[in-house]
């Protein structure tokens, strides 16, 4: 079990699921949220520190990493500021989107390159080991060159929190994108469509072509009755269908008949914690403290979030625009 100190900025939602696997993990030393009795009823809870501001937390408990957990639009400032001022920290985790736009996010990542912080944005679907074992059979060519991606993230937001968590591409699209700059790669036309919500993009679709050939389709909406985590992969020798809450692969081969039995993998941590994110939060956890301890670059480092970014930006343009935007995926390696 790691030794290192962790404090977390934002008691919400996700604040809150952090604070549960960390305690767990014996590391949680502090929470600050503006809401202070939000904090000292979680502190209360897992036996920590509550604080009403981040450097008040950072200055008494003395945390080596700080997750930022509040509202979309202060990751980038709050990273900043720690990263800045407080030179015993060598981790951050930054609950997706890293920033609100491309330029902010530029700015953090110059600064914890500088400063050589070990910075892990919470793509937390990367994590999920559906997706881990999908890429994996893409890589070994299983299916063979992907012509075709569907992605299919639809869930609901109550009107209230949009604000908070800004548009439909930065806030869920984001994984998908991540996804699909670890599938494609090389310039590529992106066109896009959105209904707003208080003039905030709530849903949309996202067409994306390579000049590979290969093609993504997204559909994002977060006014949808209803939790919907679905990918379908096709490639020139066959095809996958991800259930991502289900944790179930099925792998179709093209000299198969069109009725016969796919092959269906079944991943053995299907179970509530993963269809709550759970056990891929405890991923990204896991990860981060790793990395604290190595050195090493995340799974989610700061440059696979600029690239997620772009795409968001690229989305947004086209879609206030209703023109295609040029885009390009550079290669990971």
């Amino acid at each position: 079990m790691s030794s290192r100190r962790i404090g977390i900025v934002g008691i919400g939602n996700m604040g809150s699921v952090h604070a549960r696997i960390l305690s767990d993990m014996g590391v949680l030393v502090g929470v600050a949220d503006m809401d202070l009795s939000a904090a000292e009823q979680v502190a209360k809870t897992y036996k920590v520190k509550a604080f009403k501001d981040f450097a008040s937390m950072i200055e008494d408990t003395h945390p080596e990493g700080v997750i930022i957990a509040t509202p979309t639009p202060t990751h980038a400032t709050i990273a900043e500021e720690v990263a800045t001022n407080y030179d015993s920290i060598r981790g951050l985790l930054i609950e997706k989107p890293l920033a609100s736009t491309l330029e902010d996010g530029k700015k953090v990542a110059k600064i914890v390159k500088e400063r050589n912080i070990v910075t892990l944005i919470s793509h937390s679907e990367i994590y999920n080991p559906i997706v881990g074992k999908a890429l994996s059979l893409i890589e070994t060519d299983a299916i063979g060159k992907p012509l075709t991606v569907i992605h299919d993230r639809r869930g609901f937001v109550a009107p209230e929190r949009i604000p908070s968590l800004g548009d439909v591409f930065e806030d869920i699209g984001v994984h998908d994108f991540d996804i699909m700059a670890r599938i494609s790669e090389g310039p590529a036309k992106l066109y896009a469509q959105s209904n707003t919500v208080g003039g905030i993009h709530n849903s949309g679709t996202v067409m994306v072509k390579f000049e590979s050939g290969t093609e993504h389709f997204f559909h994002l909406s977060r006014q949808y009755a209803g939790r919907r985590r679905f990918m379908d992969v096709s490639g020139t020798k066959g095809s996958l269908v991800l259930d991502l809450f289900g944790q179930i692969i099925k792998v179709q081969h093209l000299n198969q008949a069109p009725l016969a039995k796919s092959d269906t993998i079944r991943l053995p941590e299907m179970g509530a914690t993963i269809k709550v994110y759970g056990e891929p939060i405890r991923e990204v956890l896991s990860d981060f403290l790793r990395c604290i301890n190595t050195g090493d670059t995340p799974k989610v480092g700061i440059d696979d979030a600029l690239c997620a970014l772009e795409i968001v930006e690229a989305a947004r343009k086209s879609a206030e625009s209703g023109k295609v935007v040029d885009i390009e995926i550079k290669s990971r390696a």
